[in-house]
């Protein structure tokens, strides 16, 4: 079974190769927030409940995001949220304690939005430490001869109504929360490639989806 598995991941990751040619962190040093750790994922969430009222909005959408490519250094989550109104809005929150600009969220176009309707997400209620676990668990499913390299975000949703569902959309359970993160890896001795005298980084990315079970899966 560990053998189809692996089989699932490489071909996943070969439909999402990707390079760089900008300041690859992970190669450089190591990272202030590391995106792999349930430290990381509680001071951003501390920071979004120190600088934001959350009696007056309910989140429905959060995503931590890592800053360079491999870097595996936490930068930022950025935050989807509804008012009484049933105005969305998305503001950035990055670890080092400043607060992007609050912007109007287009979700109004394609999403019947009610806040009483919409459940929201709890960030406080995160159980960090299992965040943690499942990163590492996904880390254990890298093939061999591959080596992990960082988690380019972690994302949490609430299922909202879509207007005009597709078949997609109507297989989803309006009010639950999904889950899923980016797995990156590079293949041993192929990390680089010279074209046209530039160094490119060359990495895998995968789709990773937690279960409502907790089990994990690699997402084409």
């Amino acid at each position: 079974m560990k053998k189809t598995f692996y089989s699932l991941v490489l071909v996943c990751a070969a439909m999402l190769m990707t390079s760089c040619d900008g300041n690859v962190s992970s190669l450089l040093g190591g990272a202030a927030f590391p995106a792999d750790k349930a430290e990381s994922y509680a001071k951003a969430i501390e920071i979004v409940k120190e600088k934001t009222d959350l009696n007056k909005f309910k989140i429905y959408y959060a995503r931590f995001y890592e800053g360079d490519d491999l870097s595996n250094d936490m930068l930022y989550v950025l935050i989807k949220m509804v008012n009484p109104d049933n105005l969305t809005f998305s503001q950035p929150f990055y670890l080092d304690g400043h607060v992007g600009d609050m912007r109007e969220a287009s979700e109004a176009s394609s999403y019947d939005i009610d806040y009483e309707k919409i459940n929201g997400i709890d960030l406080t209620q995160l159980d960090v430490a299992k965040i943690q676990s499942q990163l590492e668990e996904a880390k254990e499913m890298i093939p061999e001869g591959h080596t992990y390299k960082s988690i380019s975000y972690y994302q949490i949703e609430e299922v909202l109504p879509k207007l005009r569902p597709s078949h997609f959309d109507k297989m989803r359970e309006v009010g639950a929360y999904e889950t899923e993160f980016g797995l990156c890896f590079t293949e041993d001795g192929k990390e680089t490639e010279t074209n046209g005298g530039k160094v490119n980084y060359l990495y895998y990315e995968v789709r990773v989806q937690v279960n409502p079970d907790g089990t994990l899966t690699v997402k084409e």
